[in-house]
């Protein structure tokens, strides 16, 4: 009735984890002219700011996020249970990790969190800078001179 969809596919490698991704279908390719970069950086604010994704510290699971042309993906690696701890044994993992990816999709934006994404977005910006990179746009640029994605790529603009 939400809307909200989902697959559930079985996983027999690696045993004992599972992944657990959530899409969003909108990404560089969905800004305007003087809103490059808005979805990564939106990207980082909201994976930042998720409290209940810190509750998987320490558990063996892995998070990340990632911005493309037609997508902002949030995602966790987890094992099918949680260590072990004090008068618990241990406990399925899925719930928490779908708990931190829901909490992701309520990012609180505050002044400070938006300043400190802003420059690690700039640092990512400079640490891609590379010749292969830059090979890359051209020729993505090239191949798709005719739409949007020959100028709206995902680490965004610096200055308009």
């Amino acid at each position: 009735d939400s809307g909200f969809s989902y697959v559930i596919l079985p996983n027999k490698s690696p045993p004992g984890r599972f992944e657990a991704h959530l899409q969003v279908f909108s990404g560089s390719s969905d800004e305007l002219l003087e809103q490059q970069g808005i979805a990564h950086l939106t990207e980082h604010v909201a994976y930042m700011g998720s409290r209940k994704r810190e509750r998987l510290f320490g558990t063996g699971s892995q998070t990340n996020a990632y911005t493309d042309f037609h997508h902002t993906v949030f995602y966790a690696a987890c094992p099918t249970l949680a260590p072990a701890s004090g008068y618990h044994g241990q406990q399925p993992m899925m719930p928490m990790a779908l708990d931190a990816l829901a909490d992701v999709m309520e990012a609180r934006v505050d002044t400070s969190r938006l300043e400190k994404e802003r420059q690690a977005v700039l640092s990512e910006m400079t640490m891609v800078n590379t010749i292969e990179y830059r090979v890359e746009c051209q020729i993505l640029s090239t191949l798709h001179r005719e739409n949007r994605l020959a100028k709206r790529f995902p680490i965004g603009k610096e200055r308009l």
